[in-house]
């Protein structure tokens, strides 16, 4: 055998042991559960896929072929990208393991992972390649939104649970306890006495306050029974104030009050047409129930739009309370903070509950003698967008 036939043979040689040894690697990353690529870092800075195993595919949605030899800003969307690119130069630049979580939108879905890169350099130390695992941690991060989300509905069951028992012990009991006594003390008095007339009289308002507070109950019970079954809309907010208004109209022309809805005409916001419609009656009836005899009542609503979000605010200059003394109780059933003043103690319990049926949050701002200010927030459609 000459020498160039020997050379020849040994580089044969050399050739097909490195294809093997690259089928073998193939074949080991591509049996890998976890997403596994390798980055050539360009001499530009920008980063260029060279492999990605079949795992990459099955996570993403993304054919091999047509990831392979792309840039990555090709392939990764943002905001993810912008992310990723500062990882991928941290890693190059202090030639360390870098490690994160990433959440990214693909055809299969949205993936959720632990990414780390590991740099990979030549003889004079820089950086050349850049080899990544994924492990998707899509499936126990659903599990943990699920699990906060059960969470939250026993919170809320057992709230729901507190307030019924308050009711049962202490609205329901008064009224029920005078009834029975009213009840059993008429058969022993004179019909035509004065003291019969009374007893039926106290007899009569004692079971008007029993059925008022079932009446409650019921409305409660059935909010909370559809809160998760209604379809969703998108409702002219806007529209729905002025129709809650014109109900209230006379008794706030009445009180020489003003109202100023600002809310743009065109403004949706997707949620309940009747929930909406709840909530700003009695915000409204509230406002005028509870203003100050010391100046004309002052109501403004408007709202302001964000690119997720719209935010509602229903302020007025009325008496006010001190937020500070029952920040704890503001939301509850049955609570009142104006003795003087008729009312059951509901309308802001529903407020709230309507309010967050719909996914969205509230909060108050209140000063004694300058007035109160409600705060509701609203999320967008879920494309990410308020129509207006």
């Amino acid at each position: 055998m000459g020498a160039s036939e020997y050379f020849s043979a040994g580089s044969n040689a050399a050739i097909t042991a490195l294809v093997e040894r690259e089928h073998q690697l193939s074949v080991f990353f591509n049996t890998v559960a976890d997403v596994t690529f390798l980055l050539n870092v360009e001499d530009d800075g920008r980063y260029r896929f060279l492999f990605v195993n079949k795992a990459f595919e099955k996570t993403t949605g993304l054919p091999v072929d047509k990831v392979e030899g792309n840039y990555v800003e090709d392939i990764i969307p943002e905001p993810s990208l912008s992310l990723v690119l500062t990882k991928y130069n941290e890693a190059v630049t202090t030639l360390q393991r870098v490690v994160w979580q990433e959440t990214s939108d693909y055809p299969t879905g949205q993936v959720v992972g632990e990414v780390s890169v590991t740099p990979v350099c030549d003889e004079i130390g820089h950086c050349r390649q850049l080899v990544g695992v994924v492990h998707d941690l899509t499936k126990e991060k659903q599990a943990e939104v699920r699990q906060q989300l059960l969470t939250e509905k026993l919170i809320r069951q057992n709230s729901d649970l507190q307030q019924f028992t308050y009711i049962v012990s202490h609205n329901l009991r008064a009224p029920l306890a005078n009834a029975l006594g009213f009840a059993d003390l008429l058969p022993r008095l004179d019909s035509d006495s004065e003291a019969f007339k009374m007893s039926l009289q106290h007899l009569g308002t004692s079971l008007r306050q029993l059925d008022q507070i079932m009446t409650d109950v019921n409305d409660i019970l059935s909010m909370r029974d559809l809160k998760d079954g209604y379809r969703s809309e998108p409702v002219a907010v806007a529209e729905v104030c002025q129709q809650a208004l014109s109900g209230l109209q006379e008794a706030l022309q009445a009180c020489g009050g003003q109202l100023r809805n600002a809310i743009p005409t065109a403004l949706r916001v997707p949620g309940s047409r009747a929930y909406f419609h709840s909530i700003f009656h009695n915000l409204i009836s509230n406002a005028i129930k509870y203003r100050s005899d010391a100046r004309p009542l002052r109501i403004d609503i408007e709202s302001r739009m964000e690119s997720d979000a719209v935010t509602v605010v229903v302020r007025d200059n009325g008496s006010g309370f001190d937020q500070q003394k029952v920040s704890k109780d503001i939301f509850q059933l049955y609570q009142r903070f104006h003795p003087g003043e008729p009312g059951r103690g509901i309308g802001l319990y529903l407020v709230k509950a309507h309010v967050e049926a719909m996914g969205g949050k509230i909060s108050v701002r209140s000063h004694v003698n300058e007035g109160t200010e409600f705060i509701l927030h609203f999320k967008a459609r879920a494309d990410g967008n308020l129509s207006h």
